[in-house]
């Protein structure tokens, strides 16, 4: 029997939506049949996606910001209209319920869940709070800027997802990091399927600067020429408003991209791929093998624990917005220990497959 899964998705960035889609394909090819409901990006992202039957929009809830960063007392300011946002969503998916009658719901960042539990749809989340968690435990060395963050988001999600749904899968970075419990399902990177390891010996040529797609997504500003180095600018237009593919003096070898559904054919090409630290984007870094510099939005938890742990796993290191540039280029100089690094690494596991698996189950349990 065809069962029916509905995917709730944050897509405010798109690293919620590309994690996502990896599930919904594998699921798909067992003959479920899948709705999404969305917002921002995330509506974008889906258009004519083939996996997806139909896609609801909702509004979105955004992090309060001040001078462009990440602002706790902004956002928690917004308290009042994030209750309408969420009673709006709420209105929206008892509706999608009602018509669609999923044996399953799966939410990545959506928080309106209160329909879901009324209707006894059983609920499986895609988060990874709790690593976040255990990061912070563990790598002591974290900015004081990333700790209002944590205490009021992080820890508060790790808590809402520990006791408020009955299936949390957790992707995870390092293959160490095996901690499960009742309700917590460990699994490995969530990535799109045309993500494949793929050895690149020599020099480093080529370049890929991927920033996230959010509103906090860092800056990216080139000020020297790297002779004899391809550098690939993804999802930012080029400088001064003269358009995509502009290559002024200074950016000689430097190709400006805009917004991209698909980024992959661009990465594959990479020797180094310099990233914020969202998960998805670091995630399919690590298992197409690429060495990375991770540059953290600033005051995010969560983002300075993935690249933490990008540095623990010898692949990569952690760069700051201010001195991207630099960061590059010290990478680029350490490449050969980043390849040793990954060669040294046990063979990555399909997180999307395991989670697929998991989510039919859970299925499996409504009558």
């Amino acid at each position: 029997m065809s069962r029916r899964i509905l995917f709730l998705v944050n897509g405010l960035g798109l690293g919620n939506s590309t994690r996502c889609q990896a599930v919904i394909e594998r699921l798909t090819d067992a003959g479920a049949e899948v709705e999404v409901v969305s917002s921002d990006n995330g509506l974008w992202f889906f258009e004519n996606d083939p996996a997806v039957a139909r896609i609801t929009p909702i509004g979105s809830l955004r992090y309060g910001s001040s001078g462009g960063r990440i602002s706790i007392a902004r956002t928690l300011a917004q308290i009042g209209r994030m209750r309408a946002t969420l009673r709006e969503t709420g209105t929206t998916l008892s509706e999608v319920l009602a018509r669609f009658r999923p044996q399953a719901v799966v939410t990545d960042s959506v928080y309106a869940l209160g329909p879901v539990r009324r209707a006894g749809v059983p609920l499986a989340a895609l988060n990874n709070a709790d690593m976040v968690v255990r990061g912070m435990a563990r790598f002591r060395d974290w900015p004081p800027g990333v700790l209002p963050q944590f205490l009021c988001i992080e820890l508060a999600d790790y808590l809402h997802h520990r006791f408020g749904v009955d299936l949390v899968i957790s992707p995870r970075l390092d293959p160490a990091d095996a901690a499960e419990g009742d309700r917590l399902r460990a699994v490995g990177p969530i990535v799109r399927r045309q993500c494949r390891a793929e050895r690149r010996d020599g020099p480093p040529s080529r370049v890929a600067i991927m920033l996230s797609g959010s509103v906090f997504g860092s800056p990216v500003s080139l000020s020297r020429r790297h002779e004899g180095l391809a550098i690939d600018i993804i999802g930012r237009p080029a400088p001064d408003g003269a358009g995509l593919g502009n290559k002024p003096e200074r950016d000689a070898g430097v190709t400006y991209h805009g917004k991209l559904r698909d980024s992959l054919s661009l990465i594959r090409q990479a020797d180094l791929l310099v990233v914020n630290g969202g998960f998805s984007a670091v995630s399919e870094a690590l298992v197409l093998g690429k060495p990375m510099v991770v540059v953290p939005v600033p005051r995010h938890a969560e983002q300075w624990i993935n690249g933490r742990t990008i540095g623990h796993l010898g692949v990569g290191t952690i760069g700051s917005e201010d001195r991207l540039e630099e960061a590059m280029e010290t990478a680029l100089g350490r490449i050969e220990d980043f390849r040793a690094a990954y060669r040294a690494l046990p063979p990555v596991r399909d997180g999307a497959a395991e989670a697929a698996a998991l989510i039919l189950e859970l299925a499996a349990r409504r009558r």
